[in-house]
């Protein structure tokens, strides 16, 4: 029976521990990339943020240079003597007159605004004293300036008219929308970054440069739709890319630096020369969809290549394991079938090879060992069974005994209704179907034939008693159509392995004598009350049969044997009873035959036990006790015609005087005859000898006293004529097979003795 560690996905199984280690190398390789992908991710996070500090960086030095530059080009302008003096004039146009300066005015401010890369949409020259500007159209009062060409409500004329540098030199003002408005139209100019500067050395008088915010970012900025935002000092806006977002705050001191705020990145960069702090806010998804799309790139390669090393490891376990589970199953498989081919490979081939000439060899080995052992089973049961102790030598065999289990017994006796041919050959195949039926059923049975017509059969673990009675009842049915033989089957209760068998044994041998008298094949469980028991006893030791015997009526004998027997069947007796009382008739008829003096040959020849053996009817026990006892009575009717008196005197003598110290010479001497003539005489007339008369006689006498148990055996010794009490004993025995005292013993329990030796 397969256990569960040998199961081929048991823990400790070679396929088991193949599949871990390349799982093992596989989980090595999987951490290992894994660890990689975590450190790259995060590298490429750091890179992606870099990325976007350095192009913030560029973009904020970008801008600086162009505050820069713008501020060195009006600084050059206002070094110019010319310049300076124009601009002087020009404050005081309304005095001087001197409108000629305008046009030379225009011109240093076209070769400012005329440069495309400084992105100047106009220089507007601001005199508030005169409360006019001058810019690349020409001059228009201040008023018509900022409420109609460079309207905004950010910055309205009366905002300029309030402009003040504070000791600055140069001031960037927050971006706004500006529109220039005609009679018919109005026109926007798009977002316009104010700069203001003060021209040198006149206090009332300002450059107002419009740079094109639009223009600066697309020139300056990533490219891309980010928000963007340009915050002075005080963390306010000068410029913003959106209207929906505000970011945190300005940076404190020099420097760069970023952080998230919900789902935005927030970059920061100081400028070094104006101070302004540059914003770029990047939505977080953008950072992460370009780590999202490498982790989903390398997650799918790991995956890929997890799942192609377990599939590769699955079919390289399979192919080292399939081997090796050929041999097992080929060591587990109870046919003789070797290994077979394991494998193409030739360690394999050779090991499977070997592998098959040694299951070979073990399952010859273990058959013939399957059979000795059941053989020395056997032989052990059937010691134990008949009380045989083992040889010394063979005391282990004792192990094989399962006495500690709990077992059921059941005994057979087989008998045959009518001679058969070849006895031997049908009590073996009788034998070997009984222990078919039994094969079947679960447990171990253990068969023992302790007489040649009995099988003992010992089942070990057998279930209840009622399982074993229904494999009976079919081996009962399938006997009632076999006309020459028939079963005895005494069943035992299931014992506990305490129960010694040979106490099994005696009890089953004691129901066997419950069956009764027919033909059939019994199943005997428990004996059965009878009122025969003793009935035996009674003719054995009565004078009955023996009165009716001396008194030589054949009909009265016939009728007496007749009635008994019918009695017995009346009674619901047992076989064992009608065997009984048979013996019991032959004992009477024996001793009838020794007293009148009959031949001995007159009686019934051979033994008794194999004349009733086979006997299932009343009418087989009639016919031989009739056929016993009409011999007798024709001896006796013969005998009677022609007695002798001298014989008669002998006879008469000695049944009178068999207790006293008589011998041949005495009787002689009364007779007035020689020993030697009486004794040729008495063989003559009697077919037996004078001495084997006397003693049969006494015997007989002896076996009488013998049932009075008051009597000492030396007595019964003294008054039936033995003097010495050891000769007794050595006639008695070899009379009838018995000592005095077993002869006493056994007739006290009720089993017949024949007097014609032991049985």
């Amino acid at each position: 029976m397969r256990t569960k560690t040998d199961s081929k996905f048991a823990f400790n199984a070679l396929f088991v521990k193949l599949m871990l280690s390349f799982l093992g190398v596989i989980l090595l390789l999987a951490s290992f990339n894994l660890f990689s992908h975590i450190y790259l991710s995060k590298k490429v996070y750091q890179e992606m943020v870099r990325q976007n500090e350095l192009g913030l960086q560029q973009t904020a030095l970008s801008y600086e240079n162009h505050f820069r530059l713008t501020q060195n080009i009006i600084l050059a302008l206002n070094q110019s003597a010319k310049w300076t003096a124009n601009l002087g004039l020009l404050s005081h146009i309304g005095e001087n007159r001197r409108y000629d300066v305008v046009s030379e005015v225009k011109s240093d401010l076209v070769t400012i605004y005329s440069n495309p890369f400084l992105h100047i949409e106009n220089f507007i020259l601001y005199f508030k004293e005169a409360d006019y500007v001058l810019e690349k159209d020409g001059t228009s009062r201040m008023n018509d300036m900022f409420s109609k060409y460079y309207a905004s409500k950010e910055y309205p004329p009366e905002y300029w008219r309030q402009q003040t540098m504070d000791k600055q030199y140069m001031k960037i003002l927050p971006a706004a929308d500006f529109t220039e408005t005609t009679m018919n139209s109005m026109r926007p100019l798009g977002s316009l970054l104010p700069l203001v500067v003060e021209v040198l050395p006149y206090k009332e008088v300002y450059g107002i440069v419009m740079l094109n915010a639009r223009e600066l970012q697309t020139a300056y900025g990533d490219g891309s739709s980010n928000p963007f935002y340009i915050l002075d000092s005080n963390g306010d806006t000068l410029f913003s890319t959106s209207i929906d977002h505000t970011p945190p705050g300005a940076v404190s001191g020099n420097g760069s630096y970023h952080k998230q705020v919900g789902d935005q990145y927030y970059f920061y960069q100081k400028g070094g020369h104006t101070g302004f702090t540059y914003v770029r806010v990047t939505p977080a998804a953008a950072i992460t969809s370009g780590m999202r799309q490498m982790q989903l790139l390398l997650a799918a390669l790991l995956t890929a290549a997890v799942l192609a090393s377990i599939l590769c490891s699955l079919f390289f376990s399979f192919r080292l394991n399939q081997p090796l589970q050929r041999l097992i199953a080929a060591l587990e498989r109870k046919s003789g079938a070797g290994a077979g081919k394991l494998s193409s490979v030739k360690e394999f081939a050779i090991i499977g090879d070997r592998m098959s000439r040694i299951l070979e060899t073990n399952q010859f080995i273990q058959t013939d060992l399957e059979h000795k052992n059941s053989l020395v089973r056997q032989y052990a049961y059937s010691h134990k069974v008949k009380n045989i102790p083992l040889n010394p030598n063979l005391l282990d065999l004792e192990d094989t005994q399962a006495e500690d289990q709990p077992y059921a017994a059941v005994l057979f006796k087989l008998s045959f209704k009518q001679p058969s041919q070849s006895p031997e050959k049908d009590t073996l195949m009788l034998w070997q179907l009984i222990q078919r039926l039994f094969l079947g059923n679960e447990g171990d049975m253990v068969a023992v034939q302790p007489e040649q017509n009995q099988l003992l059969l010992l089942l070990f673990r057998c279930g209840p008693q009622s399982g074993i009675l229904q494999t009976l009842q079919t081996l009962k049915e399938l006997l009632e159509e076999e006309p020459a033989l028939y079963l005895t089957i005494a069943v035992s209760p299931v014992y506990s392995g305490e129960t010694p068998i040979t106490d099994a044994y005696g009890s089953l041998s004691s129901l066997l004598k419950e069956r009764r008298l027919n033909k059939e094949t019994q199943i005997i469980v428990e004996p059965r009350a009878s009122s025969a028991r003793s009935f035996h006893v009674k003719v054995t030791h009565g004078e009955e049969l023996s009165n009716l015997l001396l008194s030589g009526n054949e009909e009265a004998v016939l009728g007496w044997l007749d009635r008994q027997l019918e009695q017995l069947n009346q009674k619901d007796a047992a076989a064992e009873d009608f065997r009984a009382f048979a013996a019991g008739a032959v004992e009477q008829a024996g001793k009838t035959v020794m007293k009148l003096g009959l031949r001995e040959d007159v009686l019934i020849q051979p033994v008794l036990k194999e004349n009733f053996e086979n006997f299932y009817s009343t009418g087989q026990y009639r016919a031989w006790l009739h056929a016993l006892v009409r011999p007798i009575l024709a001896d006796m009717r013969t005998k009677s015609e022609t007695k002798d008196p001298v014989l008669a005197y002998v006879l008469d003598y000695l049944d009178k005087h068999y207790g006293e110290n008589i011998n041949l010479n005495l009787v002689a001497d009364k007779l007035n005859l020689s020993p030697g003539y009486l004794s040729t005489f008495f063989k003559e007339k009697q077919g037996i000898n004078f001495s084997d008369y006397l003693n049969n006689l006494r015997i007989g006498h002896a076996k009488e006293l013998l049932m009075n148990l008051d009597l000492r055996i030396q007595e019964i010794a003294l008054q039936v004529g033995y003097l010495n009490v050891n000769s007794f004993i050595r006639m008695f025995k070899r009379a009838s097979g018995l000592t005095p005292g077993e002869y006493r013993k056994s007739h006290a329990s009720g089993t017949p003795v024949s007097g014609d030796g032991p049985e």
